[in-house]
């Protein structure tokens, strides 16, 4: 304890009387090393984290209720949906019916019988506008035309990645729909039924179980397709915000609804290769950032050690009046845990203070999501600990050379 305090107070002097210029660099240096840490992972994890908030918001709901392994259905559609009406956790809920089919455009103009049809096969989702709306909010990603009124009847929306304009030189892989716009005329196939529908908006979302499907009010899709049951193929849950994802989904296979279909949370229906992606990119994030710890070590170590150098003479003196070799490594060791600490101080503020409201508000426009920063409180304390204790090795490893020396050498400035 005695070198301790010894130590701390060299250390607090030589801190007072270093150059402030000096002294400012290195504390913004681990500041940006700090800084480097957390966003560059953050970032790199926030692109999936952006694209998971998307489809647990515009897709899947809190929890997701599909169909059993050996059921093409869900059994008994109408009674679980009246045991989620009696749960007061449950928000609101859509029930949708989904079935393969295809679409066909200018089939009106079409005057060349020897190409193909301008058609795409894809997903007929038939919902209850009003539902799929309070829990996905699919009117807001309107981007051309109007959202489906309940009481209307022959109009459909179409995913923007079945139209050529919106799939980015991919249509010749895809296949997409030419020059259709709100109120164009599209004939929509199921089975061997069919029907025109008017085309009323075009729906483009950052996620793809939206941005492909076409979505028709459920009565037409039931009828069009020609279905006698009411069974739907899923039902997206959305939970009051204060209500544990986990619990509510106990409740459901405590009423014994597991028998009926297959139930999950948002977090266990991610799709595996979601969370592969997340923890490559949280990897990457960690190498790099190891590059950056790396590159602030070295810089430590550096000015530390000419530091030292200059001080030696210094150094040879408290030696040579009895202050103990490990006083003196205490001090610059101390020097270093400064450096560090107000650095990263400096660092934690500005990524809570500022880097984490600013992406949240306006997040980092990718092509298949909406980027933001993550930065969760445990990581950063990992991170200050693993840059905390290399920096003080910094410190300690030119100390430590310095001296070592013979303290009359050291006195007298030779070699």
């Amino acid at each position: 304890m005695r070198a301790l305090r010894i130590g701390f107070l060299l250390g607090f002097r030589q801190i007072q009387r270093a150059n402030k210029w000096t002294t400012g660099l290195i504390i913004f240096v681990m500041a940006l090393t700090f800084i480097n840490l957390i966003a560059v992972s953050g970032i790199l994890v926030g692109l999936i984290a952006g694209s998971e908030r998307a489809l647990q918001e515009k897709s899947l709901g809190d929890i997701i209720v599909t169909t059993l392994p050996d059921e093409d259905k869900i059994l008994n559609t109408d009674a679980f949906i009246r045991e989620l009406e009696q749960l007061p956790e449950i928000k609101s809920f859509t029930v949708r019916y989904q079935v393969g089919g295809q679409v066909e455009a200018n089939y009106k103009t079409r005057s060349d019988f020897s190409k193909d049809a301008n058609i795409v096969s894809g997903r007929l989702v038939g919902i209850n506008p009003v539902a799929e709306d309070a829990v996905t909010g699919l009117s807001k990603n309107i981007v051309e035309g109007e959202y489906l009124d309940p009481s209307e009847q022959g109009y459909v929306l179409i995913g923007a990645l079945n139209i050529d304009r919106y799939t980015a030189g991919f249509a010749d892989i895809t296949g997409s729909l030419e020059n259709i716009y709100p109120g164009s005329t599209v004939r929509v196939t199921i089975n061997d039924n069919t029907k025109e529908f008017i085309v009323k908006g075009i729906i483009d979302a950052k996620v793809g179980e939206v941005s492909t499907a076409i979505y028709i009010p459920e009565r037409e899709l039931r009828r069009l397709s020609g279905a006698t049951s009411r069974d739907a193929e899923e039902i997206a849950i959305r939970l009051d915000p204060t209500t544990d994802g986990q619990a509510v989904k106990q409740t459901l296979l405590a009423l014994g609804l597991d028998k009926q279909a297959k139930i999950r949370t948002f977090t266990e229906a991610i799709p595996k290769f979601v969370v592969d992606i997340k923890n490559t990119f949280n990897i990457l994030g960690v190498f790099i950032g190891a590059i950056g710890i790396i590159v602030a070590s070295i810089t430590i170590f550096i000015i530390i050690f000419i530091n030292a150098i200059s001080r030696q003479r210094q150094i040879g003196i408290l030696k040579g009046i009895g202050i103990e070799r490990r006083v003196i490594e205490v001090a610059y060791v101390l020097q270093a845990a400064f450096y560090a600490i107000v650095g990263s101080a400096i660092g934690v503020a500005i990524t809570y203070g500022f880097l984490v409201g600013y992406f949240e508000r306006n997040p980092i426009d990718f092509p298949f999501s909406d980027g933001i920063l993550v930065a969760e409180p445990i990581g950063t304390l990992y991170r200050f600990v693993i840059l905390f204790i290399i920096t003080l090795l910094a410190g300690f490893f030119p100390a430590w050379l310095i001296v070592k020396r013979n303290t009359l050498n050291s006195i007298l400035g030779r070699k």
